[in-house]
């Protein structure tokens, strides 16, 4: 499991419309496709990656608050080897998924509470429960929702343009799931192979293994 890029910003804001056409005219960052969330808000484009995620909220976050919601990264390999990862050193973690596109989350605070988000492809075996860890973590946990208080804005009330013309640009395609080398499926399919339970043979078929007939033997 690697991280491999850097991949979004979120920022929240009270003026969805100016700052969406500030990205778009003045950065050259497109606005495009975005999942159907229940909350107002635009993906601007870098090439193909929406690299600034814009979050309306209904207030002005307060001032201890932070203005990026958090910061992604995008990575490689099964998310139970990075969940693994976080717990030696006991970072508490939430998990959520996105399944439009095929996404799994696993977000976290660092000491000063700035929240990370590291992106997954989905599998079926993925484990979403969260990992509470110790005290010293919750603290910083709560230390970062503090800073992520103010609540984003239904779409329903939302009085943009922008949040109620996403629907027309689409949603993005689902996230692909990491390729598997061969060698590595042939090693998952002989474990599970030596895990699968054998059947049980009858006295019958036990015996003619070893070259004896019950049915021949005199008694």
């Amino acid at each position: 499991m690697a991280l491999v890029m850097l991949h979004h910003v979120n920022i929240r804001t009270v003026q969805l419309d100016a700052m969406s056409e500030f990205y778009e005219k003045a950065l050259g960052l497109k606005r495009g496709k975005r999942p159907n969330f229940m909350f107002g808000g635009a993906w601007h484009y870098c090439g193909k990656e929406a690299v600034v995620h814009l979050v309306e909220s209904v207030a002005q976050p307060k001032a201890k608050e932070s203005q990026i919601e958090h910061f992604a990264f995008r990575t490689t390999g099964p998310m139970s080897a990075f969940q693994k990862r976080l717990r030696r050193p006991d970072g508490l973690y939430e998990a959520a998924s996105i399944e439009d596109l095929n996404m799994r989350q696993i977000n976290v605070f660092d000491p000063d509470g700035n929240k990370i988000e590291v992106q997954f492809a989905g599998s079926p075996d993925d484990d979403l429960s969260p990992f509470h860890g110790s005290r010293e973590a919750q603290k910083r946990f709560k230390l970062g929702q503090k800073f992520n208080e103010t609540m984003p804005m239904r779409t329903s009330a939302s009085k943009s343009k922008t949040a109620r013309s996403n629907i027309k640009l689409g949603v993005p395609k689902p996230m692909k799931a990491p390729k598997v080398r061969k060698s590595a499926r042939r090693k998952a399919a002989s474990v599970r192979a030596a895990a699968a339970p054998r059947p049980r043979r009858s006295r019958a078929a036990a015996s003619a293994a070893k070259g004896r007939n019950p049915a021949s033997r005199k008694y």
